[in-house]
């Protein structure tokens, strides 16, 4: 089944999302008990219209506001005629605030109780999950940790409220555990954790309910994240001047494919060239013949390490570089990034930074304007001499983070791709598919973003619009039947011209 991409738009962190609703609260005579009430009310009108058919509903409850919303469900799937059992996780003593509201309203209601050592979860039809909420940053404990295992090795489906117990609401990291959706109803605004690090296997498909909160209530919490795709920003690729020409479409050369990894630099080229680069030159070590054999349009060279320091000379500053994809880290893929960065170009070119030019960088810190950094988490934890496991604790942090040591963008690959600069502007595309867990994937990244870049697209444009491309061009070639296994790099380049080009409306 093909993944469920979830919305766009301007993304939250669980404390502004808080700050909004104490704000509301200042203009409610009930305080935030109604959102409470419009929260559940929307999750249980997500169960109807997906599960239509269910009758046997077992609503699982924390301590918080999330076991409140769960207590709302309950109460409102027990009035419309469903078998309702409820699961609370806390002592009815220990709730507070609009939780024990919610609480006592249910008590009305003869709705069935069970500790989960009783619950056996093929009596149920759907599961609602409103244990931990958004509240949580760190390990699940128990008593959650073992029906959150039991339930995902379950085939229950499950809705979660806000987001789903266990995943980092501001950074989609999963400690040890979470619970997987089905459906993942969040609301008043869209949860950064819901769009990177582990948040693609738990969160579902993606639904957000604005619970009807005025748009002055937000005035004081900016965002600090958008999700975009390649839906959202297709209409920033304007149309070619009928007059134009391969001089004005930019130059991309291209520096990689040491002996061993003339792949690489062939897959660059080619998505440089697709994406629109009016000429591409490529500079190997010894895979030119290879290189124009598969794509002739590619103006390849062989340059032996003895000829670096004057192949250098030939550079411009009207050319975009791209360097890394296939370099290798021996004595030629040095001496291309030694004398290359000590060129007197160097800090006017536009450039893409990749693979082993990153792990070049990470040993020679230098810093530029003009360049995207495109490390995966390995690649960024060299550069910021941090363990993977910190990178993907908080991605938006890793990234924010390059971008202010290097310089320039930092586009941040993984699931839930992230681009910042050093200003802090962060951008997250929730693009493609597990397909992409292959080799060449991010030199064909590199390629897209050179090509764009040689068309004189900005810097953080260019690299955004390449990762939406990119990821676009991925799902089209896994196909509506999500063939992800078997996926490879090249795959992509069927679809490169149509997602630079996308149709615009024509005038009389």
């Amino acid at each position: 089944m093909k993944l469920p991409q979830p919305p766009t738009g301007p993304l939250f962190t669980a404390q502004q999302v808080r700050g909004i609703e104490l704000t509301y609260a200042e203009t409610s005579d009930q305080g935030t008990f109604p959102l409470m009430e419009k929260a559940g009310q929307a999750a249980f009108d997500c169960l109807l219209q997906y599960w239509p058919d269910a009758r046997k509903i077992l609503v699982l409850s924390g301590k918080g506001n999330n076991g409140g919303d769960g207590y709302i469900v309950a109460a409102l799937a027990k009035s419309a005629g469903f078998e309702v059992t409820l699961c609370c996780f806390c002592e009815p003593e220990k709730l507070q605030g609009d939780a024990k509201i919610a609480y006592e309203q249910l008590q009305k209601f003869d709705i069935a109780r069970a500790d989960w050592s009783e619950i056996d979860l093929n009596d149920y039809q759907v599961l609602v999950d409103a244990m931990l909420g958004t509240g949580i940053s760190g390990a699940v404990r128990a008593p959650f940790i073992e029906p959150i295992e039991s339930i995902n090795r379950h085939e229950i489906p499950v809705l979660s409220i806000d987001i789903p117990s266990g995943l980092n609401a501001n950074t989609g990291e999963v400690v040890n555990c979470a619970i997987k959706a089905q459906i993942t109803m969040t609301y008043i605004g869209l949860k950064q954790g819901l769009y990177t690090g582990d948040a693609a296997d738990f969160r579902g498909k993606v639904l957000v309910d604005g619970l009807d909160i005025s748009t002055q209530c937000f005035t004081a919490y900016e965002s600090e994240v958008q999700a975009e795709n390649w839906f959202t920003l297709n209409h920033r690729l304007a149309p070619r001047l009928p007059s134009a020409h391969k001089g004005a479409n930019g130059h991309c050369v291209i520096i990689g494919g040491a002996n061993g990894y003339t792949g690489a630099a062939i897959l660059v080229s080619k998505a440089a060239a697709r994406c629109g680069a009016g000429l591409t030159s490529t500079w190997l070590e010894g895979g030119a013949l290879a290189l124009v054999s598969t794509f002739p349009e590619v103006m390849a060279k062989n340059i032996p390490e003895h000829e670096v320091m004057s192949q250098v000379n030939e550079l411009s500053v009207h050319h975009v570089l791209v360097i890394g994809p296939g370099l290798g880290k021996k004595n030629w893929g040095q001496s291309w990034m030694s004398a290359v960065t000590k060129h007197d170009g160097f800090d006017s070119m536009m450039k893409v930074i990749d693979a082993d030019g990153l792990n070049w960088l990470a040993q020679n810190h230098l810093t530029n304007e003009k360049w995207v950094l495109t490390p995966h988490p390995g690649e960024a934890s060299r550069l910021l001499n941090k363990k993977v496991n910190a990178i993907n604790a908080d991605r938006y942090a890793a990234a924010r983070e390059i971008a202010k040591k290097y310089g320039g963008v930092c586009v941040l690959k993984g699931a839930g791709t992230v681009i910042a600069d050093q200003s802090g502007k962060t951008i997250v595309c929730p693009v493609g598919n597990p397909g992409m867990g292959t080799g060449g994937m991010g030199d064909v990244l590199s390629g897209i973003v050179g090509g764009l870049l040689a068309q004189g697209i900005s810097l953080f444009e260019a690299a955004t619009l390449a990762v939406v491309i990119h990821g676009e061009a991925a799902d089209r070639a896994a196909g509506e039947n999500a063939n992800y296994r078997g996926l490879i790099a090249s795959d992509l380049f069927a679809y490169l011209p149509q997602l630079v080009n996308p149709p615009i409306s024509e005038k009389c």
